[in-house]
């Protein structure tokens, strides 16, 4: 676009016209201050890469949020239910006393002292029927310590109400299974196992390895509590 300026000084007496070049008509356009046929606009700062906007912002905290609480609530459960695979209880043969210490037709309580803390805990040894059964006092619902009641000769848990026989056999209320036992052999003098009916009541009684049963008695790995040792839902424990 032109403009027109008039001259300060006269040639031959009249005006003349001088026209300036402006901006995009081909001139210099310098010393010109006047409108331009063409103004760019302002750089936009979204245009920037390393701009974010406050949606953008929030919604990354949210994501980052979400997924550190999903970690603390997962990696703990995730812990609980592997742990017992990758790292099992140590064992030994516990003198626990003579024969003589678990009258015959009676259910006795005892604590037994492992070689690991984890190893320590209270069992009730069942001295009926022939044979000893040393049963472990975990609830197999969620691991509250069960009560042995002699007059209905079983077992109740005071948190939710499971009850178990004489024999640790679920028999009402949300166990999944059985308590679980010990191993256990009686020993003479030189440390020979003798069975049952030879025994004396002298000779010692041993626990060994705790393990879990299922309602025929038939055994299986130690479980954790909660855990079903059968059916479909016994799949997701690997052992």
């Amino acid at each position: 676009m032109a403009t027109r300026e008039v001259c300060d000084e006269p040639r031959d007496g009249r005006e003349v016209n001088r026209v300036s070049e402006a901006p995009g008509n081909g001139g210099s356009g310098e010393g010109y201050s006047g409108p331009q046929a063409y103004e760019p606009p302002p750089p936009d700062p979204h245009s920037d890469p390393e701009f974010i906007t406050r949606t953008q912002f929030l919604t990354n905290l949210v994501i980052v949020g979400g997924g550190v609480m999903t970690a603390a609530i997962l990696v703990p459960v995730i812990g609980f239910a592997v742990a017992p695979t990758l790292k099992g209880e140590e064992w030994r043969w516990v003198d626990v006393g003579p024969l003589s210490k678990f009258p015959t037709g009676k259910t006795t309580s005892l604590a037994v002292q492992g070689p690991d803390p984890e190893a320590n805990r209270r069992i009730f040894m069942r001295n009926k029927d022939d044979e000893l059964i040393p049963i472990w006092n975990r609830c197999a619902h969620l691991g509250c310590p069960v009560a042995y009641a002699p007059g209905a000769d079983g077992f109740s848990c005071p948190c939710h109400g499971g009850t178990y026989d004489s024999r640790g056999l679920v028999t009402g209320g949300p166990p999944p299974r059985p308590l679980d036992r010990l191993d256990v052999k009686i020993v003479d003098a030189k440390g020979n196992r003798v069975a049952y009916k030879d025994a004396q009541p002298d000779h010692h009684v041993l626990v060994g390895k705790a393990y879990s049963i299922d309602n025929k008695e038939r055994p299986y790995p130690l479980h954790g509590p909660g855990e079903p040792v059968d059916g479909i839902l016994s799949n997701l424990y690997i052992y």
